[in-house]
């Protein structure tokens, strides 16, 4: 029975482009329009896997796929992981610029299509509009007068749009991380086969019971003691609890490691609360770095040559022993 895999769509998403690199043409893609959406047609069996993103190398993780993995699932993990390189092109609908209406009234976009573009919007001058989708937006544009989208390219040859600038986003080189997400039961979960270069991932939430000072520290020490790489670490607010955050790490190791075995092991026995978001096999740990890019730190940074102003801005005096002011 051909796989039923819902994606945030319309048809010419990143995310589409993501599910077709997985499942190729062995498989019925459908469009979904949000990621609780997607989660949701799983939980009701109304697809066999769902594709959403997960993290842009610009603008961080999608907070969206994250918090419903994290918070409103339950036996839902990510079983696969590919990353898509992300570039951006600016649309108008044909008839839009047929007709003779030259002037552009508003841009248009994801939320992340625009943040990673936020140069071209902003010699534009003009108002944004924000999409579920890129796709969603470039398809908006066919029927709105005024408008441009920003979508991936190839957009032109799916809808009645015409390509009007190229290349658009402010960083060459970004890509997200897609994950295909499904049951927890091994007996549904058989996927494609995966290309020869990947590696391991395992991502858990963990969630300390009380806050105070050196728990994060302690849970990075505990797997660190069994030799495993945390790859990403993000914190995520515990809802309903101000100040307390749930630990979301990926560590570059396979389910069947005895480090990771032993490094959960001690998790549990430290009093955290772990739950399994998923093993899987993943391309971003073998993409290459651009060869041609040296690592630039965040503006402002400093580095060993700026130590005196570091000390400066932080001397290490005593803590005052009584009431402020």
């Amino acid at each position: 029975m051909e796989k039923r895999i819902a994606y945030l769509g319309p048809a010419g998403t990143f995310t589409h482009t993501a599910a077709r690199e997985i499942w190729g043409d062995r498989a019925l893609l459908r469009p979904v329009s949000a990621v609780d959406f997607i989660i949701g047609e799983l939980m009701a069996g109304g697809a066999d896997f769902g594709v959403i993103p997960l993290e842009n190398t610009v603008e961080g993780i999608v907070t969206a796929s994250v918090d419903e993995l994290v918070f409103r699932t339950a036996g839902i993990v990510i079983l696969r992981e590919v990353s898509v390189p992300i570039t951006f092109d600016a649309y108008r609908g044909r008839a839009d610029r047929d007709d003779g209406t030259d002037q552009p009234t508003v841009i248009a976009s994801h939320a992340h299509g625009l943040a990673q573009c936020r140069r071209y919007v902003a010699a534009s001058g003009l108002p944004t509009k924000h999409f579920a989708s890129t796709a969603a937006a470039v398809e908006a544009a066919v029927a709105e007068p005024g408008m441009i989208a920003i979508g991936a390219p190839g957009l032109a040859s799916r809808y009645d749009v015409e390509v009007i600038d190229q290349a658009v986003e402010d960083h060459t080189g970004a890509y997200t991380r897609f994950a295909c997400i499904g049951s927890d039961d091994p007996a549904t979960a058989a996927l494609p086969p995966a290309p020869d270069d990947v590696a391991w991932k395992t991502t858990l939430a963990l969630t300390p019971s009380a806050s105070r000072p050196g728990v994060l520290a302690e849970l990075c020490t505990l797997l660190a003691d069994q030799g495993i790489n945390i790859i990403s670490l993000t914190s995520r607010p515990l809802p309903g609890f101000p100040g307390a955050y749930v630990f979301v790490l990926t560590l570059a190791e396979d389910p069947d490691s005895v480090h990771v075995a032993r490094g959960v092991q001690g998790i549990l026995h430290s009093g955290v609360r772990l739950k399994f978001l998923g093993s899987y096999l993943s391309d971003h740990l073998v993409r290459p770095a651009p060869s041609d890019r040296l690592l630039t730190p965040p503006i402002g940074s400093f580095d060993i040559k700026d130590f005196h102003r570091v000390v400066a801005r932080f001397p290490g005096r005593p803590a005052a022993s009584g009431p402020v002011g």
